[in-house]
């Protein structure tokens, strides 16, 4: 994996990004405001490595930022704490949090604005409880205003992320309805068009499960759970591992948004074709996949529950056909027992899963 250094100082002495039109060059300062499920999917979905190797792979030179609570703050390109903090109004990432943060003067915007180009922002999973229709209607209106301020700063590009879904114990049918409701109207042409500058990244529709009228529709999906005997709306490992490399791509997607012309080298949507051979096996099998075109892969084994137990590849490939082999082995070498095993390569924003069987 590419590794590379900071090219920016600390927060303390940010270069002031002096930004021509977005048509003279391309936006490369990438920024990310959250909180803790934020930070899982940038930590455990390895946002920072997708782009570092889009970079090395591709010629350029995109940077990423991301705020955490006021208490942790700003990380550097390299994912180091900077000791500076941009003091978010009451450390508030929900709706009515992020009007202020937008609609009202504060040294928070003043900062984020004058030393990022793309920048995206999320509430964390508290924001799908919305216990009436009035709620959410209010929810729409509040986006609306926020967006009123987004057009007055066409130079840059803001990226609205819809908010996480809650574990299917910690919410109910209507709420989870509503909060689907919620995530659809910030994708939607009501909302965007027309605004250029202005995209959705919908991580709501990636983490929750389909609006199908089952019981559990629109809440956190079972496999994502990170216990399912308690009420934590955290999406896992798994979740984050699937998450990051899909958020990172579309990242890097919304840099472009202005305009196409630009120059910038938006991410491939590799083609990915994922096989394995034999199948049943014993003790052994090929784990085959192919691309379209050259991408990073993230090829990797998990047992039924979740948990990552082998990871098979994990780095750019051209384009064209691939192998690996796989002993039946855990990450530490241990021969694992006979079971179902799903292999899952990500490449490019495409994610392919199989189903094997080890039999012993």
């Amino acid at each position: 994996m590419t590794k590379r250094h900071a090219r920016l100082p600390a927060a303390a002495a940010l270069l002031i990004l002096l930004i021509g039109s977005a048509s003279a060059e391309p936006l490369t300062n990438l920024f990310m405001l959250h909180h803790s499920t934020g930070r899982n999917i940038i930590q455990e979905g390895d946002v920072r490595e997708w782009i570092a190797d889009y970079n090395a792979g591709h010629g350029t030179q995109f940077d990423f930022w991301d705020h955490d609570y006021n208490y942790i703050g700003l990380s550097n390109p390299n994912g180091a704490y900077t000791g500076d903090s941009y003091a978010i109004p009451d450390d508030n990432t929900d709706p009515d949090g992020l009007l202020t943060l937008w609609t009202t003067p504060n040294g928070a915007r003043d900062q984020i604005l004058a030393n990022h180009q793309v920048i995206a922002f999320k509430s964390c999973y508290p924001a799908s409880n919305i216990e009436t229709d009035d709620e959410m209607w209010m929810r729409f209106y509040w986006y609306t205003q926020m967006r009123d301020v987004f057009d007055q700063y066409p130079e840059k590009v803001f990226v609205v992320m819809s908010q996480p879904p809650r574990h299917r114990l910690a919410t109910n049918a209507d709420e989870a309805r509503r909060a689907r409701a919620f995530a659809n109207f910030i994708k939607s042409d009501t909302y965007l068009a027309g605004h250029d500058n202005v995209v959705c990244i919908d991580l709501f529709n990636e983490l929750a499960n389909p609006d199908d009228g089952s019981a559990t529709a629109n809440m956190l999906r079972y496999e994502y759970e990170r216990s399912h005997y308690d009420e934590d709306s955290h999406p896992n490992v798994l979740a984050n591992e699937t998450v990051g490399p899909w958020f990172a791509a579309r990242l890097l997607e919304a840099a472009a948004t202005l305009d196409r012309a630009t120059g910038v080298a938006t991410p491939a949507r590799a083609d990915l074709r994922l096989s394995n051979h034999p199948n049943p096996f014993n003790p052994r099998t090929t784990v085959a996949f192919s691309l379209d075109a050259p991408a990073h892969v993230e090829l990797a084994v998990y047992d039924l529950s979740g948990a990552r137990v082998a990871r098979l590849a994990h780095g750019t490939y051209p384009a064209g056909d691939h192998a690996v082999a796989w002993d039946g082995r855990d990450t530490r070498g241990n021969p694992l027992s006979s079971g179902i095993y799903m292999a899952r390569a990500i490449a490019g924003g495409a994610v392919q899963t199989r189903r094997m069987t080890l039999v012993r």
